[in-house]
């Protein structure tokens, strides 16, 4: 067995490729849009909205609006909010008089 094989080395640090985890993609094009889900969350109700045309702080401001608003609890994750409950009419009526754009999907 030869003796110039490299077989450990700490000089460089590690070799493997370091793949950075996803962040939101806020701001978005296009405009905000809005389901409601109910499947794997035990049967209840969650509005939830993503694409926003706006920067996470502004997105959590809107949240916090918007969760004042229509009475009910919410969280910001993975670049979406969620709203307990189906608050959708709300929620168009409050993105209506703010003169924001806001699509049904899966309706």
């Amino acid at each position: 067995m030869s003796q110039d094989r490299l077989v450990y080395s700490s000089e460089k640090g590690s070799q493997k490729k370091h793949k950075e985890a996803p962040k939101g993609t806020l701001p978005a094009p296009g405009p905000t849009k809005m389901r409601l889900e109910t499947k794997g969350r035990g049967g209840r109700a969650v509005t939830v909205l993503w694409n926003f045309p706006l920067s996470e702080d502004e997105v959590k401001a809107l949240m916090k609006d918007i969760q004042q608003r229509v009475a009910s609890g919410a969280t910001f994750k993975e670049a979406r909010v969620e709203f307990q409950g189906d608050v959708k009419a709300k929620v168009e009526a409050y993105f209506k008089e703010k003169g924001m754009k806001l699509v049904l999907a899966g309706a």
